[in-house]
C-alpha cells in the first residue's frame, strides 16, 4: 500500500501529460538556450545514467547541449550555432542540425540545402565539404518513440554493449518546430514522400491548435514569410485545400510532444554519426521477400549464435586476426537481439550500421582498442611529438592489430511497436506461431519453458539482464525507483513501461531457465577470449546464472 502511494505521487506528476515542468530534478545537468524574441529559454538536459551507475557528465552528450539553433546566448561554455532543416527522407519527422558553413547565413543555407534530397546533399558534401549533419531532433510521432531512443542509450551503458549514438532531452520553441513542419510538408510533396507529407501535415495541426485553440484552418500568418523557412512559395498555403488542418487526434499527440505551458516541443537530440556503413553481414546479405526472411536466411552471425557448441569450437581459432571479426559480430548481434527484445523493436533489420576500430594486444597480453579516427591521428603526428604511451599503441597495432567492424545502432526510434525478435523467435522459442503473435505476446509465463534459439551471450549483457530484473521486480522500493526512472527520466509512457516489464520478465525467465539447465554459454567476450590469460565465465559456477560474478 505504501509503495503504491509513493508510485502514485511520483508518477502522477510526470504526466504523460506534457513534459514535467521541473524536469531538472531528473537531469545531471541542465543548460539554457535563449530564443530570439522569446522570454522563455529552451532547455537541454543531460540525463541521469542507469540507477547504480555513476552520474558523471558524458562529453559527447555535453557536446550535443552546446548546439544552438539560433545565433543567441546559451550558458553552455562551448556554444556553437547550427542551422536546421526538416527531415525529408525516410518516414519519420525530425529537425536535422547542420554545421554552419563559413560566410553563409541561415536563410542562404536553408534555401540552398533544405530542398535537396539526401543523395543530392551527399554529392554536395563530397564536392564542397558541406552540409555536414551533426544531429537530429526527434519527438513523438507515428513510428517514433522518445522512450525507445533514450532506452537504448541507457541500456547499452548498463550492458556495456553495442555502440549507440549519444542523446539528450531537449526542448525547442514551438514556432521553430512549426516553421520546419510547414517547410517539411511542402518538401515532402515536392519529393513525392507521402509519409512525411502526411506526418508533417499532422504536426502542423497539433502545433497550430496548441497555440490557437481548436481551429480548422491554418491562420493566415503561417501562409507567408517568415514561416516555412523562406522556401515555401506564398501561394502554397494560400491554396484552400492546404489551409485545412489534419483531423487526426491532437490531444493524443500534443501531450506527448509539448511542455506543460505548450510553448515548446520536447524530444531527443541525438548525434548523427558520420562515415558509418551498412552492416549487411549482420542483417542479411541477400534480398528476400521480407526483411525477417533476409535476416533468417542470410545473416552471417545468427547461425553462429544458434550453434550449440562452445565458442572455441565455433570460432576454431584463438588468434585475433583470424577469428576476431567473427567473435565481435556474434557478440554485437547477440547484444542487439537482447536490447531489441526488451524495447519491442520493429524496425531493426536493414537498420544496422558499423564503424571500424583497431583492436590489438598490449605488452601485458590484454586486448585493447582505439577508433580508426584516433589511429589515423596518431599516424599523422610527427614521431618526435608522440608520447611513450602513443608509441606503445602504434607498435602494438603494427605487430598484432586488426581493423574490425563494430556494430552501431543509430535508428532506435521504432521501439514499442512490434517485437520482431519475440514474434519470429529470433532469440527464444515458445512454440507459438508468428501468425498468432497478438494472442500470446503478453504471456510471459510461456517463457518459463522457452528454448533458447540463441545459445551464446555476452556475460556482461546477461549480468545486466539479471540486475535489471532484480531491480524492476525487486522490493516495493526498487520497483517504484525503477518505474520513476524509466517513466520520468527516460520518458516511457505507461503503456511502454508495461510492455518493457513484460519483455524483461519473459527474457529473464528464458535466459535463467536455460542457463540453469546448461544449454547456453556466456562466452561472447572478445577481450577476454583473445587475451593471453583468458578467464571465461562458466554457467556451472555457483551464482553465475543469478548474475553474481
Amino acid at each position: 500500500m505504501f509503495a503504491s502511494l509513493i508510485s502514485f505521487v511520483l508518477l502522477s506528476s510526470n504526466a504523460y501529460s506534457y513534459l514535467d515542468p521541473q524536469f531538472e530534478k531528473h537531469a545531471v545537468k541542465t543548460y539554457n538556450i535563449e530564443v530570439p524574441g522569446k522570454a522563455l529559454r529552451e532547455k537541454c538536459y543531460l540525463l541521469q545514467r542507469f540507477p547504480g551507475l555513476e552520474n558523471k557528465i558524458n562529453k559527447d552528450e555535453d557536446s550535443l547541449c552546446a548546439m544552438n539553433l539560433y545565433a543567441s546566448y546559451s550558458d553552455h561554455p562551448k556554444l556553437k550555432t547550427f542551422y536546421g532543416c526538416p527531415k525529408v527522407n525516410s518516414t519519420s519527422v525530425a529537425v536535422e542540425y547542420y554545421e554552419v558553413p563559413a560566410g553563409m547565413s541561415e536563410v542562404q543555407f536553408q534555401k540552398t540545402i533544405c530542398p535537396l534530397t539526401r543523395s543530392e546533399k551527399k554529392k554536395m558534401k563530397d564536392r564542397l565539404g558541406y552540409p555536414d549533419k551533426e544531429a537530429k531532433f526527434k519527438f513523438a510521432a507515428p513510428g517514433v518513440s522518445v522512450g525507445s531512443i533514450l532506452g537504448y542509450s541507457r541500456l547499452t551503458q548498463l550492458f556495456k554493449s553495442v555502440d549507440v549514438p549519444p542523446s539528450v532531452l531537449r526542448t525547442v520553441d514551438l514556432d521553430t518546430v512549426l516553421n520546419h513542419a510547414l517547410a517539411g510538408r511542402y518538401l515532402g510533396l515536392q519529393m513525392g514522400n507521402s509519409y512525411l507529407n502526411q506526418y508533417w501535415y499532422d504536426q502542423i495541426g497539433h502545433l497550430v491548435r496548441a497555440k490557437h485553440g481548436n481551429v480548422s484552418q491554418l491562420p493566415d500568418v503561417y501562409t507567408k514569410p517568415p514561416y516555412g523557412l523562406g522556401i515555401v512559395p506564398t501561394s502554397f498555403y494560400k491554396d484552400g485545400k492546404r489551409r485545412g488542418l489534419s483531423a487526426n487526434s491532437t490531444a493524443y499527440w500534443t501531450t506527448r510532444i509539448l511542455t506543460e505551458d505548450k510553448q515548446q516541443v520536447f524530444g531527443v537530440l541525438a548525434e548523427n554519426p558520420g562515415n558509418e556503413e551498412l552492416y549487411a553481414e549482420a542483417f542479411g546479405l541477400k534480398s528476400d521477400k521480407t526483411r525477417i526472411d533476409q535476416f533468417r536466411n542470410s545473416s552471417v552471425f545468427w547461425p553462429l549464435l544458434k550453434d550449440p557448441r562452445p565458442i572455441s569450437q565455433v570460432l576454431g581459432s584463438t588468434e585475433l586476426p583470424k577469428a576476431g571479426q567473427k567473435m565481435l559480430g556474434m557478440q554485437d548481434s547477440s547484444d542487439m537481439l537482447v536490447m531489441d527484445f526488451l524495447l519491442d523493436q520493429a524496425d531493426r533489420i536493414g537498420n544496422i550500421h558499423y564503424k571500424r576500430r583497431q583492436f590489438f594486444k598490449t605488452a601485458q597480453g590484454k586486448v585493447d582498442d582505439i577508433s580508426d579516427k584516433k589511429y589515423k591521428e596518431l599516424l599523422a603526428k610527427p614521431a618526435n611529438t608522440l608520447t611513450p604511451a602513443e608509441v606503445e599503441v602504434l607498435g602494438a597495432i603494427k605487430q598484432t592489430g586488426v581493423s574490425l567492424k563494430v556494430m552501431l545502432l543509430k535508428d532506435n526510434d521504432g521501439g514499442f511497436d512490434m517485437n520482431t525478435a519475440k514474434k519470429y523467435a529470433l532469440i527464444a522459442d515458445v512454440k507459438k506461431t508468428s501468425a498468432t503473435y497478438d494472442s500470446w505476446k503478453d504471456n510471459a509465463d510461456l517463457f518459463l519453458n522457452a528454448t533458447m534459439v540463441v545459445k551464446h551471450f555476452s556475460p556482461q549483457t546477461y549480468k545486466g539482464v539479471m540486475r535489471l530484473y532484480g531491480q524492476v521486480f525487486g522490493t516495493p522500493e526498487t520497483q517504484v525507483a525503477m518505474e520513476t526512472y524509466f517513466r520520468n527520466s527516460l520518458q516511457f509512457t505507461a503503456p511502454e513501461y508495461k510492455i518493457f516489464k513484460n519483455n524483461l520478465l519473459s527474457l529473464y525467465r528464458a535466459l535463467y531457465k536455460n542457463c540453469k539447465n546448461g544449454t547456453l554459454f556466456l562466452d561472447l567476450d572478445l577481450k577476454d577470449y583473445f587475451s593471453n590469460n583468458p578467464n571465461p565465465v562458466l554457467t556451472t559456477t555457483p551464482g553465475v546464472c543469478e548474475g553474481q560474478f
